[in-house]
Order: C-alpha cells, then sequence, then structure tokens
C-alpha cells in the first residue's frame, strides 16, 4: 500500500497548540510527517509535543509570529532540525471584540492585524524563500482564513479588515508563483468551537456580538467540527490529489457563506 504523501513532507503548523491547530498537526504526525508546530504559549506548546512525540515525528517551538526576528528564528531551527520545509499551515489567529471602526481600540486593531495579517506575510515570505532555495522548488502554504474575509458583519472592524487582507494576500502569493511550484490557499472557515471563541466571553462589545448572533441564529448552520477540518487541511496539502487547487478561497462553513451570498 503506497504511503500518503504527507509521508516524509516537512510540515510548519502556526499556532499548533492548541484548537485547530493543535488537530491539524496531530492529523500530519498520524500521516508520517515531520511536523514543527508553534506557539505564543510555551506550557501548550510542552504539552502538545509531550502528547504527540510517541506518535511520530513532531518539535516545538515558542514564538511570537509577528515579529520578524523570532520568524528568522524559528525558520533557522525548522532547517536545522529537518532540512527544509514543503508545507506551512498559516493558522496562527486572534479574535477581536466585535468593536465596529468607530468604538476600536487602536491597540487592539494593531494586535489582531499583526498576528492575523502581518504574521501570516512574515511566515510566508521565509517560507517562499525557502521553496526557491530548494532544487525542485515544491512547496504549499495554507492560510487558515475566515468568513470574515468576505462579509461584513461576522466580526469586528478589526477581525474583519485582518481576513480581507488574508484572502488577498492568499491570492497574490498563488498567482505571482503559480509557475514556480508553489501553490497558495485559504479556508474560509464558518464557526468552530475552538479557543479562538475566548474572546467572545468577556469584554466584547454588545451591539456587535448581538448583530453577529443574530445573524448566526436566522441561518441555524452548524458549526464545523475540528477533527474535520484538520482531515481536510493535509488532504488539500497532498499534491497528487489537489495540484490543480491554487488560489482557491474554499468555504469550509457548511455552506453558511453560500446563504450569506
Amino acid at each position: 500500500m503506497p504511503q500518503p504523501s504527507a509521508a516524509g513532507k516537512t510540515v510548519l503548523v502556526t499556532g499548533g497548540a492548541s484548537g485547530l491547530g493543535k488537530a491539524i498537526a496531530t492529523k500530519y504526525v498520524k500521516a508520517g510527517a515531520n511536523v514543527a508546530i508553534c506557539d505564543i504559549n510555551e506550557q501548550r506548546v510542552q504539552e502538545t509535543i509531550s502528547a504527540l512525540s510517541s506518535q511520530g515525528s513532531i518539535r516545538g517551538y515558542t514564538v511570537d509570529v509577528s515579529i520578524l526576528d523570532q520568524v528568522e528564528q524559528l525558520f533557522q531551527d525548522i532547517l536545522a532540525t529537518f532540512g527544509t520545509l514543503h508545507i506551512l499551515v498559516n493558522n496562527a489567529g486572534i479574535m477581536d471584540r466585535f468593536d465596529p471602526v468607530g468604538d476600536l481600540d487602536p491597540a487592539l486593531w494593531h494586535s489582531v492585524i499583526a498576528v492575523n495579517l502581518t504574521a501570516p506575510f512574515l511566515l510566508s515570505r521565509r517560507a517562499v524563500q525557502t521553496f526557491l532555495a530548494q532544487e525542485s522548488p515544491d512547496g504549499y502554504i495554507l492560510n487558515i482564513a475566515s468568513m470574515a474575509g468576505k462579509v461584513g458583519l461576522a466580526a469586528g472592524a478589526a477581525y474583519t479588515a485582518s481576513k480581507h487582507g488574508l484572502v488577498g494576500l492568499t491570492k497574490n502569493t498563488s498567482s505571482f508563483y503559480a509557475n514556480r511550484g508553489i501553490r497558495c490557499n485559504a479556508l474560509m472557515m464558518g464557526g468552530m468551537h475552538t479557543n479562538v471563541t475566548d474572546a467572545f466571553l468577556a469584554g466584547v462589545n454588545p451591539e456587535g456580538k448581538q448583530r453577529t448572533a443574530e445573524i448566526m441564529q436566522a441561518l441555524k448552520v452548524p458549526v464545523c467540527n475540528i477533527d474535520d477540518v484538520a482531515d481536510l487541511c493535509v488532504t488539500l496539502s497532498e499534491g497528487s490529489r489537489s495540484n490543480l487547487l491554487n488560489g482557491a478561497l474554499i468555504h469550509v462553513d457548511n455552506g453558511w457563506g453560500s446563504i450569506m451570498g
């Protein structure tokens, strides 16, 4: 029986110590990949490594992915350990608090943009450089975006702008490097039960939260199971099955985006 095409490949999953990122890392480990995870929470990194190290090849790094020097060091460490990189999953992200632009604290704006947009840029930049330096350029970037990157009232102004920006980064990366053996797609995520929803629990803008909640309740669309999403992530990186997908904005939302238009 042939091995899954993820076997033997080196994968970096950001925000890989909890929620969807941990689920994605787990699926890649089980598929036989060499997995590097990074997360800003050192305790979660250590717990994830302890849980998964017996199942396959995995290394963990405590990194603030919005800081250039830390991203550079992360890539140096990954290349020193594994020798190369084949797949980048830009999963790390933070939620805003449903503030519309008139109520938005500039500090929160900068924090959300830094993690949700600047970090994917910094990581994609180094990943592309790494891919192109290989004898046979072959690389894949998967950006975990959101339906907030398409519609205007799925979150606050900061998160919405960050995910619209990530969609633009996905399209530019995919189109510019399409003839260089590098693919880039984005998952347009609907609702999930992950730690990102912690932002919903306290300190949110009540009007913004209420408007979003009314839309979700009216649509009656179930949230996505993170294990199913993680399986999809691995499948989409297997070139033999999905190399025709490049620059794709893939709705992973149980049809929520279709209802919204």
